[in-house]
């Protein structure tokens, strides 16, 4: 393989032999779709034709679950914002800039995006959707829309795009090359998904008895929360920055910033309290549970550290003696109890839990601890399933990223 030689463009340094160009010159079409209110004009699938709008676009691709239809009248009398297989739609809001492929040979209009249909045989669709998300049209995008409250990037504005334009034949291996990886990560989420409502399924048959494990046969009971645990409410010192330290010998003020939505210990804190704070907080330790009464409603998550919560946390301890702690964490988690949440906070405008509220909770579940431990294991082992197909996904998005600035600059290249 020759030496790429390199030369200074507006968009960066990129190999002698590409040019750049804008999307608009590469284009026999660049409109902007249906803008406005078309709900009047929804029917039944059968009855007209399929309405894309941005809330369908998911991951840089289409997600048609949730489509609608427009009636035939709007779709014929509106043929601007009509679509044809291949023409890339570009979201003018919200995902702003990125682009998706319309796939299919049905008839379809669209709702808020941005039509691009290339020049055929000039500039290959797949391969401008993988340039629109680079840095170097990325930081373009940012440009436009600067000052803009609502960060709306018009037509105009994505016509004089500069992208990079190397030979059809280079562009059609940059683009293989980078949709082959995305269907090995589109094949992981479809798995992770799958393995998330096998578990989910599986939720619902062991916390409930409905199935039960062969070697297990006393009766379940069913009995309040607060029967066999402590329900209390955090506090909090104020003011607060009069007890925050950077010590490291500090004590560990929990927040909900320090939590992931799918966390379930707290491993770590990024504020620590002086000592003194203790008397006018609570002080919780690992094993507890925390959940929040207001902001991840009723979530559960298990205390890895010591330290201290403030009010807007509520505690659950001393429960080892009737409940395994991975067990309680699942019940806590089930959709049973998340609806007894629900049913308590009917009527009022903000949903909040208090330590009632949470002590009056109702579980139903073995007495003995070696059935409940015997369930915790099974969940436990499909989450760890389930946590390491997400790493795999992580690991190659990341991979997608370096070949992405790497392929569509030039600095690797897939020619002899």
């Amino acid at each position: 393989m020759k030496e790429t030689k390199f030369k200074n463009t507006e968009i960066g340094r990129i190999p002698e032999e590409w040019e750049t160009c804008t999307i608009l010159s590469q284009s026999n079409k660049l409109v902007v779709a249906f803008v406005g209110t078309c709900e009047k004009y929804y029917t039944n699938k059968g009855e007209g034709v399929m309405m894309l709008r941005t809330g369908d676009l998911k991951e840089r691709s289409i997600d048609y679950t949730n489509i609608k239809y427009i009636s035939y009248s709007f779709h014929n009398a509106n043929k601007k914002s009509q679509l044809k297989k291949g023409d890339i739609l570009i979201a003018r809001h919200g995902s702003n800039g990125h682009g998706v492929i319309y796939d299919k040979n049905d008839e379809a209009n669209s709702l808020n995006f941005v039509i691009v249909h290339l020049i055929d045989n000039e500039y290959l669709n797949s391969y401008l959707v993988y340039c629109l998300d680079t840095n170097i049209v990325r930081e373009q995008i940012e440009a436009a829309t600067a000052g803009s409250t609502q960060k709306v990037i018009n037509t105009k504005a994505i016509g004089e795009l500069i992208v990079p334009k190397p030979n059809i034949l280079e562009q059609q291996r940059i683009a293989s090359a980078l949709t082959s990886i995305d269907n090995l990560i589109s094949s992981l989420g479809k798995l992770i998904e799958k393995k998330k409502n096998i578990k989910q399924g599986a939720m619902q048959q062991l916390l409930t008895g409905k199935i039960r494990l062969k070697e297990f046969n006393e009766p379940w009971v069913k009995r309040k929360l607060g029967d066999n645990a402590t329900i209390q409410r955090g506090g909090s010192p104020r003011p607060i920055e009069a007890y925050l330290t950077t010590n490291r010998d500090g004590i560990n003020w929990i927040k909900i910033g320090d939590v992931r939505p799918n966390d379930k210990f707290i491993r770590h804190t990024v504020e620590k309290i002086i000592p003194e704070g203790i008397s006018h907080s609570r002080q919780v330790y690992k094993g507890d549970f925390i959940l929040s009464n207001s902001m991840s409603f009723g979530r559960p998550y298990i205390l890895d550290i010591d330290g201290c919560i403030h009010d807007g946390w509520l505690v659950i301890k001393d429960y080892s003696n009737t409940y395994d702690m991975d067990f309680l964490y699942y019940i806590l988690s089930s959709d049973t109890v998340f609806e007894q949440y629900i049913a308590m906070a009917a009527g009022s405008s903000v949903k909040n839990l208090n330590k009632e509220k949470v002590a009056n909770v109702m579980l139903f579940a073995p007495q003995s601890l070696a059935e409940q431990q015997a369930i915790a294991a099974i969940l436990t082992k499909m989450d760890d399933e389930i946590t390491a197909l997400e790493a795999t996904k992580t690991k190659y998005e990341a991979i997608k990223q370096g070949m992405m600035q790497q392929l569509l600059t030039g600095k690797i290249r897939l020619i002899s």
